[in-house]
């Protein structure tokens, strides 16, 4: 407690001073208002005229003090210690609380610079990086330093200053604040043996896991995280902690372009809190061939640094399963949809390339009679190398046991080289004319336990085939040669029946078809009823007939009793006014159950016999009629 001091404020009301001291300034003022406003406490100060500087009225005064005491006490609660340093940055003032607890009272600190003091934990390095602060008059924050309390315990301190300026801008010294942050400190430990702890925990994890904060950045990963990063390709490749993993998926270029977007896009709105989870697969090239990444992002909610965690996982071997069941099914829609073994080939091969990654694809047919291996069929990648590549298989034969292409044909099995090197065992001309470096993988075309050709693909990175890849190698096989065979024998029927519709135009002029109630169904090939369309009608129905009702009902008879009929002539009128002569021949039709299900039959123009005939007739009758009676 300060000591009572015997002179009195005479800033302080009620007093004999404050009466002298107002009776002397209003002797300084001459204008009657002024003095009335004076007395009245509506001026704050006047100025001297002797001397020119303002003196503050007692009223004003005891403002401006008692806005001093306000601040200082606001101070107080933001710091612990303020303090103040000469030129030579020795302390000239330090006030604060507990100054005697800390070991930092005044008098054993004035005059003394900060790296004179008994202070831990700072370096040579840190102090001349601190001076070297000072010598550049720039303001200094946060300057952490350890001081040991009277009662042997470690305290932390943070010391921030800046530079003072006289009014000629003279350098003057520094003043600044310190506080205690040992509680924090200590808090900070308890969160580190904590973290610690988590990141024990997160290291033993097998997936790859890191967190990001508000920004994206990478507050902390695991050893999976770490080690998936140097040896894994993929959007944020090698992110550590520190980089923003936002700023990577952003800048992806080339293929990763729109992966890059959707995985920051679903970043974002995990840490906004407009979603918990975030799911994203994406593809991506290695060395060792396409892989496959799994990515999920999950929200941190009520953690004040991380805000979303990353997880990653290689899913490719699932996604090849599933990507070569894709294949099979769509082998199987192209051996539908196609309506020729080119159109078959060309379409299940891009397919293998596209899902595989494959450059090109080619087929080799296995000529039975001759017993040799011939190019087929081919499908590439639009390049020219692949292009040139492919034109130069045109024309190129093996035999069983030549090249890779002929030992399967020869085993039935399948093989593959990983790269351009071969074994000792593979001929160098097995897939010639080749691309340069490029792997192999060949694989027999089977139908009914029997090669009738292969498929040989090739690019410069075969990935070594699994038991699932070679499962689908050899139903793909299979589909395509039993496709094969079936279109071998489609072409067949359909050469024999042009064959047989070209012997059966030889013989007959048209031919038609009936339903069940005589009608016609269909007529083709040179109908004597030219543009009329007859289909609906019966026989006795078309236009422009000339027959007797006995020939009719003869006809009609022969249609009643489902019978085969032969040459039943008619004839028809013609525009010109003659008569055309026909003769059509039929038989019934029967459906799978047996069922009468109508007729079908042949036509023929005999309008030149027919009038060949009348003439000779004609002719005859009138040779007859020449001659007169025959004699008895």
């Amino acid at each position: 407690m300060e000591p009572a001091s015997p002179f009195r404020d005479p800033t302080q009301p009620g007093t004999n001073a404050e009466r002298g001291f107002k009776k002397a300034i209003l002797r300084l003022v001459k204008g009657g208002p002024e003095r009335l406003a004076i007395e009245a406490g509506q001026i704050d100060a006047i100025i001297d005229p002797t001397s020119g500087n303002a003196i503050l009225l007692p009223d004003a005064q005891r403002v401006l003090i008692e806005r001093k005491v306000g601040f200082r006490s606001l101070i107080g609660l933001a710091f612990d210690w303020y303090w103040e340093q000469d030129e030579r940055y020795c302390f000239v003032s330090h006030r604060g609380a507990m100054d005697d607890a800390f070991g930092l009272a005044e008098e054993g600190m004035i005059g003394k610079a900060l790296w004179d003091l008994s202070i831990d934990g700072q370096s040579a390095t840190n102090w001349q990086t601190h001076r070297q602060q000072l010598e550049w008059r720039a303001t200094f924050r946060d300057l952490e330093v350890r001081v040991m309390d009277r009662g042997g315990e470690m305290r932390y301190l943070s010391i921030s200053g800046e530079p003072i300026f006289d009014d000629r801008d003279q350098f003057k010294g520094y003043r600044g604040i310190t506080r205690d942050i040992t509680a924090r400190k200590q808090s900070e430990a308890l969160i580190w043996e904590s973290n610690r702890f988590a990141r024990t925990i997160l290291d033993a994890l097998g997936a790859p896991v890191a967190v990001l904060d508000q920004a994206g950045v990478v507050l902390a990963s695991n050893q999976a995280w770490r080690a998936f990063a140097a040896t894994r390709p993929g959007v944020g490749a090698g992110i550590a902690p520190g980089d923003s993993y936002l700023a990577a998926c952003d800048g992806a270029g080339g293929n990763e372009r729109l992966d890059g977007m959707a995985i920051a896009a679903g970043i974002r709105q995990v840490i906004a809190g407009e979603r918990a989870l975030f799911r994203h697969d994406y593809a991506c090239d290695s060395r060792a061939g396409q892989r496959w990444l799994a990515l999920s992002v999950s929200s941190m909610a009520g953690n004040d640094a991380g805000r979303a965690a990353v997880s990653l996982e290689d899913v490719t071997e699932r996604k090849r399963g599933e990507l070569l069941l894709s294949l099979e099914h769509r082998v199987l829609r192209c051996l539908a949809n196609a309506d020729n073994a080119t159109t078959a080939l060309k379409s299940l091969i891009r397919a293998v390339c596209e899902t595989q990654g494959w450059k090109c694809g080619r087929y080799f047919d296995l000529d039975q009679s001759a017993g040799v291996l011939r190019f087929n069929e081919s499908w590439g990648m639009p390049v020219a190398a692949v292009e040139q590549f492919m034109e130069k298989s045109r024309g190129l034969v093996f035999r069983p046991g030549a090249g890779l292409a002929g030992r399967v044909c020869q085993s039935g099995q399948p093989l593959w080289v990983l790269d351009g090197t071969r074994d000792a065992g593979v001929s160098p001309t097995a897939l010639a004319p080749e691309t340069g470096e490029d792997g192999a993988f060949v694989f027999p075309v089977m139908s009914d336990d029997a090669v009738v050709g292969v498929l040989a693909f090739s690019n410069p990175i075969i990935r070594e085939p699994d038991d699932r890849m070679l499962q689908t190698v050899r139903a793909i096989g299979n589909q395509l040669g039993r496709f094969l065979q079936r279109q071998q024998m489609v072409d067949a029927l359909r050469r024999s029946e042009t064959r047989f519709r070209a012997l059966n135009n030889l013989a007959s002029d048209w031919y038609w078809e009936q339903d069940r109630d005589f009608r016609f169904t269909q007529i083709a090939a040179g109908s004597p009823f030219g543009n009329t369309d007859i289909l609906g009608m019966t026989h006795w129905e078309l236009p422009n007939i000339v027959l007797t009702d006995a020939k009719w009902t003869e006809l009609k008879s022969h249609l009643a009793a489902q019978w085969t009929f032969c040459d039943f002539e008619f004839a028809a009128a013609q525009p010109d006014g003659q008569r055309g002569y026909y003769s059509i021949s039929g038989e019934p039709m029967y459906d799978e159950a047996g069922a009468f299900a109508g007729y079908y039959g042949t036509g023929s123009d005999i309008t030149v016999r027919k009038r060949a005939e009348i003439a000779l007739r004609d002719s005859e009758a009138r040779l007859r009629a020449l001659a007169g009676p025959s004699p008895d």
